[in-house]
């Protein structure tokens, strides 16, 4: 019953995180040697400012949704991998009053995190963490099959975590470098990089259960446009 309640859930957030929603997209508390954890987990990136060729008057905005799933390689170590599913839209400002909003359609997203534990104490119970991370998504553009957009984001992020009962705050700074590969299915390709590349971010794990083994996870940051993220996790 309680498997069966957790699983209905985790679809119902799923659907919501699709709906609605990533800066870093990871819990604060790493998993224990052996234990592993499954999700689905949502986010959304708010027009962030790209450029091409030294012109910097575009943006995208990206929704995102994926399930996941992560393995203690050590007490101080996780590993996750994330696949799901994302659609987003290319802003283009060139022409000042006469913005271009090209839709990106729905496409494949996945991911390859690992983070870990830099420093704890014992007496206080702070936490130092780091983590790198991998994201590709593609979409297939909505008015030809042919046309595409290929992202690339690497992230290096770290934060400061602290337990305060069954609520862990953390906030942190994460870099992050962004590759947008467009083609119109016309023979045009336009790449874009990101236009700012560092940037703060704030959440917060809310453990649930006897066994504190169900995990909410929100954050938010900001790197030249808010972005949105919610997880809901089961640890066994």
């Amino acid at each position: 019953m309680k498997k069966t309640t957790v699983l209905l859930l985790m679809i119902f957030f799923f659907c919501l995180s699709l709906a609605q929603a990533a800066p870093v997209g990871s819990p604060a508390g790493l998993l224990k040697t052996g234990q592993w954890d499954f999700a689905m987990e949502g986010g959304y990136i708010s027009r962030r400012p790209m450029e091409t060729s030294g012109n910097p008057n575009y943006e995208v905005s990206i929704t995102h949704g994926y399930h996941s799933r992560s393995y203690g390689l050590t007490d101080r170590l996780m590993l996750t991998g994330k696949a799901g599913g994302i659609y987003g839209y290319l802003y283009d400002e060139t022409t000042p009053g006469a913005e271009t909003k090209t839709s990106l359609s729905g496409g494949l997203g996945l991911g390859l995190q690992l983070k870990g534990i830099i420093f704890k104490r014992k007496d206080t119970g702070l936490e130092w963490d780091g983590s790198g991370q991998f994201l590709y998504m593609r979409s297939h553009h909505k008015k030809s099959g042919k046309a595409n957009a290929d992202w690339y984001e690497w992230q290096a992020s770290t934060s400061l975590a602290k337990e305060i009962g069954r609520f862990k705050p953390y906030a942190g700074v994460k870099f992050s470098t962004v590759n947008l590969d467009h083609d119109d299915g016309k023979g045009n390709t336009t790449s874009y990089d990101e236009d700012e590349n560092v940037g703060p971010f704030v959440g917060a794990d809310i453990y649930f259960g006897r066994d504190r083994d169900v995990v909410i996870n929100l954050e938010a940051g900001f790197l030249m446009g808010s972005e949105y993220y919610g997880g809901l996790r089961y640890r066994f």
